[in-house]
């Protein structure tokens, strides 16, 4: 990050040293932008701009103002940042963060919250806002119409009533192919079963878990992807996680990594089918009601 700001090293930047652009560990977004207009060097410019651009978009961690150092190794060559797989990387990070979230004591989340809340859209017809008409080549998610809500009693009773309206949810409140019935055949890629990697970040990616989507109909899937050995070294506070293979060997070999579907015997006769065994198999893994329902469907 030195570098790319062109300042001396003068001063422990995992600490509490503050200037323009360091901030408590991390990098300052607004300042950076600033001085990558300062410098008037073209390269460091656009560099400096798909750092920030990145860093508050699809890698957003909970810093606010700050980014994450580690985006900036991966935009020192400007030729190659178009061919990496951001989409891929941007999931990988928000799963991560979605199991974070999940945890007994987390009270926020991050990653490309954009995305997530698109897929909600996409998925749950009863959640969606207004929209408008998608403009040619315009991002999907810019066609919603989404307004801000304030805080307040008013947000506590929403939050009730989004509870008993998921509660209530049946198979036919779910827009199960919402990017049609050829989506998997259109974007192979979505069909890759194995493991998609952002820097660090490294999260198991199963397509048999959600086949409904393909227009395919549901079965048991295969036991979750484990990985082949984790530990965690007494000097640091995370684990470290190998799985089968390398990540090049996955990616870079897609068709031996693709769900493998019989066509012609798998398709769905209607959007929610699942084999009959499925839902006893889903029920035991999975929460039925997010309200107790002893509580009388009023408590948070």
């Amino acid at each position: 990050m030195h570098d790319l700001v062109q300042v001396p090293v003068d001063g422990p930047v995992g600490g509490k040293w503050k200037s323009k652009w360091f901030l408590n560990g991390g990098i300052h977004a607004e300042g950076l932008l600033v001085r990558g207009r300062e410098m008037k060097i073209r390269d460091l410019e656009v560099q400096t701009y798909l750092f920030v651009l990145l860093g508050s978009t699809l890698f957003v961690d909970k810093s606010r103002d700050r980014l994450r150092p580690a985006i900036n190794v991966f935009l020192k060559d400007q030729r190659r940042v178009a061919g990496y797989a951001w989409g891929a990387a941007a999931l990988a990070y928000l799963y991560k963060q979605l199991g974070m979230a999940t945890r007994v004591g987390s009270k926020s989340i991050c990653g490309c919250l954009t995305l997530l809340q698109a897929w909600i859209y996409e998925y749950f017809p009863l959640f969606r806002p207004s929209q408008i008409l998608h403009a040619p080549y315009a991002p999907r998610a810019s066609s919603w119409v989404c307004h801000r809500f304030v805080g307040g009693d008013d947000a506590r009773q929403r939050l009730v009533r989004y509870r008993q309206m998921l509660d209530e949810m049946s198979g036919e409140d779910v827009s199960w192919t919402p990017y049609g019935r050829d989506a998997g055949t259109e974007v192979l890629r979505s069909l890759y079963t194995g493991v998609i990697r952002f820097a660090d970040v490294a999260e198991g990616y199963d397509p048999a878990r959600c086949r409904r989507q393909f227009g395919y109909r549901q079965t048991i899937p295969r036991t979750m992807m484990v990985p082949k050995d984790v530990y965690r070294p007494a000097s640091c506070s995370t684990y470290i996680v190998f799985w089968e293979g390398s990540m090049d060997q996955l990616w870079g070999n897609l068709p031996s990594h693709f769900l493998h579907i019989a066509i012609d015997s798998d398709l769905c006769e209607y959007p929610s089918e699942a084999d009959e065994d499925y839902m006893d198999w889903y029920q035991t893994r999975s929460h039925p009601r997010i309200i107790n329902p002893d509580s009388g469907g009023v408590s948070l």
